[in-house]
């Protein structure tokens, strides 16, 4: 059920990225909310497997406070490699 959470906040960060995030020209609009459900999975799982209950505090910060960031560095990061390989290219 916790993970369903996951998913609505992805989407949610999904609807909100493209007024976050500007050029997505570059990158499309489904790769914002694909790279923050990537991280929020891996990371709920990986605490999980480590042995954090559902109800605990780190658990929730760390996946809900770091799908943000991974999403805008991570689109930054690809909208910049994008746009420097498309002006070698041209």
């Amino acid at each position: 059920m916790e993970i369903a959470f996951i998913l609505i906040y992805g989407s949610i960060l999904g609807l909100m990225a493209p007024y976050i995030i500007s050029g997505s020209e570059n990158y499309g609009v489904l790769l914002p909310p694909a790279l923050a459900l990537i991280y929020g999975y891996f990371v709920w799982a990986v605490f999980t497997w480590v042995g954090l209950s559902y109800n605990e505090f780190w658990i929730w910060a760390i996946t809900m406070l770091g799908m943000p960031v991974v999403m805008i560095v991570g689109i930054r990061i690809i909208r910049h490699r994008r746009l420097a390989k498309e002006t070698v290219t041209v």
